[in-house]
């Protein structure tokens, strides 16, 4: 009896193993694989995300590469680029910089403070002139970055080195060939614009120190600009890009769409990605995959030596001349005439071709000594974009300057953004020369005490780019050698260089022909030894001469003179 219930208890026990086993085959074994299909193909929907991000940043990275040549500042990009690239050449067959559209910016806001501390009218006109010509760049530059994002476009796009750059074609190339096995790109667009609530960064430190920042709390983040925001000066709108260090990811929800407020830097990317297969375990998933990016480009430092202002005597003592603040005092002179001319067809007096013509400029008159020592230091602080620190331009204004008989004084911009001013010893700069296009103006005025100086003003950096700024498109002279900031016979050695921002412990290079008699050759070379691909433009090493200022008895130019002297130059 007791043999036969445990027979049918085994029985029983045996069925149960079958039922759940049964169970198990019937249900867990389908949701297990199921649960795994599921898994790999959100495995594959993340590999796609990482796919299209990758593809968003390196249309960011060519959004940061398109360069536009503007007519007023020369070649201008979202980036910052060295005198380094093929394709930004001058006429005089060396490469030019690439300014930032956000150091453009600062640049300009800066010097309008600068002026207004100054309380100088020539300086804040030419502050909102430039203003007024950077409303048509940040114009033209938007312009070019949503057409080169287009599918059909009529114009190419390039970068300093004159390779072709097509953001549209260079996100597709890289999502085809990246894709996961299994899906394929169906449709992409890429749209520019810009990011709401301040979102972003703009890579540009509010002035030092911050009292001439001129802004609110709420319009930095930690030292630096927010971008997309106004952030005025003297009734005045400016705003930034939105661009870091390196590409990098935004917020998508932020995206706004381009529009003229705004300088549209950041990137949209938008795609449809579909399966190949869509069928997973009997659950039918979407044949297509509607995914987007945003990115925000990047934008390099803004490196490079800065051209130099020499001011140097050359006649008697001027004991009424006693620092800048007297130069840029109206009261201070008593012109009896103030002529301006222009190099054409040259270098004057180097080119044989080369003549000086009297500017006509759209004043009744020429603005008289200290309108021209003020347009003469606007000049030179623009040549130096936002390195200057405002306090000590203002420190330099006020400072006693005593100039002896063939003394020449060389101001020039440290790497903390002081401005360094000491005694050249020798002069290593082409002596009387006048870059073409750009402006020499002769002063023979009276000051207090009954002197009558003659002030010559050359200003090679005056003109900007190549529509107006002549061979050199308003780039400094390069000095002769090459690494006169480096010799001591002309008062440089390394490290001094090094503090200026220039000699070969700043720029990585050696100089391998320092004499720079024409700019043909191979005059630099890496710090390692090995040649460059391409050569740099020469005053990128030490910097070269953006202006010049001569108080003495200098005769202004004269066309038969000029003319004799010319006919004396060899052929």
């Amino acid at each position: 009896m007791m043999s036969k219930k445990k027979g049918r208890l085994r029985q029983c026990r045996g069925n149960m193993l079958v039922l759940v086993a049964v169970v198990t085959c019937l249900l867990l074994v389908p949701l297990f694989l199921l649960q795994s299909q599921i898994g790999l193909f959100m495995v594959d929907n993340k590999r796609v995300e990482t796919v299209v991000e990758g593809a968003c940043l390196m249309a960011a990275n060519d959004l940061s590469r398109i360069i536009i040549n503007d007519p007023h500042f020369g070649y201008v990009s979202l980036s910052n680029y060295p005198a380094t690239g093929a394709g930004t050449l001058a006429p005089d067959g060396e490469p030019l910089p690439v300014t930032g559209i956000n150091t453009l910016v600062a640049t300009i806001r800066q010097n309008a403070i600068i002026a207004q501390e100054l309380n100088n009218s020539t300086m804040q006109e030419m502050a909102e002139t430039d203003r007024r010509y950077l409303v048509g760049t940040i114009a033209s530059l938007n312009k070019a970055l949503e057409t080169s994002l287009r599918a059909r476009k009529k114009d190419a796009f390039y970068d300093v080195h004159g390779k072709a750059v097509d953001p549209l074609k260079d996100a597709t190339t890289f999502m085809k060939a990246n894709l996961p096995e299994g899906t394929e790109l169906k449709w992409i667009r890429l749209s520019s614009g810009w990011l709401s609530d301040g979102g972003g960064t703009s890579t540009i430190k509010a002035p030092e120190p911050h009292r001439f920042a001129y802004a609110r709390e709420e319009m930095l983040q930690g030292d630096e600009f927010k971008p997309f925001i106004n952030i005025p000066f003297a009734n005045r709108e400016y705003t930034f890009a939105g661009l870091s260090s390196s590409s990098r990811i935004v917020p998508g929800d932020r995206f706004r769409k381009r529009d003229r407020d705004h300088i549209n830097s950041i990137v949209l990317l938008e795609c449809h990605v579909g399966r190949k297969d869509n069928q997973a375990a009997g659950l039918k998933l979407k044949n297509t995959m509607r995914l987007s990016a945003c990115c925000q480009p990047y934008s390099m430092p803004d490196t490079g030596a800065r051209g130099v202002m020499t001011l140097r005597l050359t006649g008697g003592p001027v004991a009424g001349l006693r620092s800048w603040s007297d130069f840029l005092n109206e009261r201070t002179f008593s012109d009896n005439r103030v002529t301006s001319y222009r190099a054409v067809k040259g270098d004057y007096p180097l080119d044989r071709s080369a003549r000086m013509v009297k500017y006509r400029s759209r004043a009744v008159s020429t603005p008289g000594t200290a309108a021209q020592f003020a347009s003469s230091l606007y000049c030179w602080l623009r040549n130096g974009n936002t390195r200057p620190r405002i306090d000590s331009v203002l420190d330099m204004t006020n400072e006693y300057i005593k100039l002896n008989p063939r003394d020449i004084y060389l101001y020039e911009f440290a790497k903390d953004g002081t401005i360094s001013r000491r005694l050249l010893l020798k002069d290593p700069f082409p002596k009387g020369v006048t870059a073409e296009m750009q402006m020499s103006t002769t002063a023979d005025t009276r000051i207090q005490g009954g002197l009558s100086p003659v002030i010559i003003f050359k200003n090679n950096v005056r003109y900007l780019g190549t529509t107006y700024g002549g061979k050199h498109c308003g780039q400094p002279l390069p000095g002769n050698p090459l690494n006169w900031c480096e010799l001591s016979e002309y008062g440089g050695d390394q490290g001094t260089a090094k503090e200026l921002g220039k000699g070969r412990l700043s720029t990585r290079l050696t100089v391998s022909n320092p004499f720079s008699l024409t700019n043909s050759g191979n005059f630099f070379q890496r710090f390692d030894g090995k040649p460059l691909a391409a050569q740099p433009r020469r005053s990128l090493y030490s910097g070269g001469l953006a202006l010049d200022i001569e108080i003495g008895g200098t005769t202004p130019p004269d066309m038969k003179r000029d003319v004799i002297s010319m006919r004396k130059l060899p052929r």
